[in-house]
């Protein structure tokens, strides 16, 4: 399965390499560092299975919140040794879905995309957005 879903994440980032971005009036890049991250923790071991296939099924909707939003909800950035990160998350309801997808900057380079995920809250009713059941729909 692991292999089936990259090949899957893999067939959608090159059909979006070089995605328009209204919120930056500029293009986002669909490149290897986001594919890695949807598969790879950070020490380079692999994401479990359910894990990898909730980023699949999200990705497209990902890929329609960063075409149409025309801002960002979220900015932050951090330095490490000689490089400077910079994130920017979006949050929206996306095809009965609410997801927050990340963009990635490293130095002066292209932003590209960086990650996707449930975006799940609480309310008095308990976790809204976070069943499985619900994803798989």
């Amino acid at each position: 399965m692991f292999f089936e879903y990259k090949n899957q994440i893999r067939v959608i980032f090159v059909e979006n390499k070089k995605l328009f971005s209204p919120a930056f009036n500029s293009k986002i890049i669909f490149n290897a560092k986001g594919i890695n991250h949807l598969l790879y923790k950070g020490n380079r071991s692999r994401r479990d299975i359910e894990r990898i296939e909730i980023n699949l099924k999200l990705l497209p909707r990902a890929v329609k919140l960063l075409s149409e939003a025309t801002f960002w909800q979220e900015e932050s950035n951090y330095k490490t040794e000689d490089i400077f990160y910079k994130f920017w998350a979006f949050e929206a309801v996306v095809e009965e879905r609410r997801i927050k997808v990340i963009v990635r900057q490293v130095g002066n380079g292209i932003k590209h995309f960086w990650s996707v995920i449930p975006a799940w809250r609480k309310d008095r009713f308990g976790i809204v957005n976070a069943r499985k059941k619900n994803l798989e729909d």
